[in-house]
């Protein structure tokens, strides 16, 4: 079950996209799989069994991000690059363990990459949205008509 954000996951959240957003201008853009229509978002990001997870979105990848958010899911001295199974509502995802500096490590798992089949951001946003409610849907379930996927629309500056 998802459980509210706090000001300080908030917070951290939109620390990543920064962080991504930096990377990417420094060096990222000058890559041939850098798409200049797209800027870095963080979609439906919600608090769920100890971690922050959710869609993160950038010029260069789209991927299901989770932060540890509470030491029962600390990935200190972990390898990273190694891969971790973790149990979705919808089932078992298989991710690799991340680290930025300023971040931290995070599992991450790829949903698109590149990313030159979005013309344009609000494509990839709404894909973003799209791919993000189904990782917590147990199987067989359907969505809600509702939009109450945790916090969205952060983009960079």
């Amino acid at each position: 079950m998802a459980d509210p954000l706090l000001p300080a996951d908030q917070s951290r959240i939109q620390h990543l996209v920064t962080v991504f957003g930096r990377i990417g201008e420094e060096r990222m853009k000058d890559l041939g799989l850098y798409n200049p229509a797209l800027q870095v978002e963080a979609v439906g990001f919600r608090r769920w069994n100890g971690w922050l997870a959710g869609v993160l979105v950038t010029p260069w990848f789209m991927n299901f991000v989770m932060l540890p958010a509470d030491a029962s899911t600390s990935l200190e001295n972990v390898e990273v690059g190694s891969r971790r199974r973790i149990d979705l509502p919808k089932g078992q995802v298989v991710f690799v363990i991340g680290e930025v500096d300023d971040v931290g490590p995070y599992l991450s798992y790829s949903i698109h990459s590149p990313m030159g089949q979005f013309p344009d951001h609000a494509s990839a946003s709404t894909t973003a949205w799209a791919a993000v409610g189904p990782y917590f849907l147990e199987p067989g379930e359907e969505p809600g008509g509702e939009c109450g996927f945790g916090w969205g629309v952060n983009k960079g500056p």
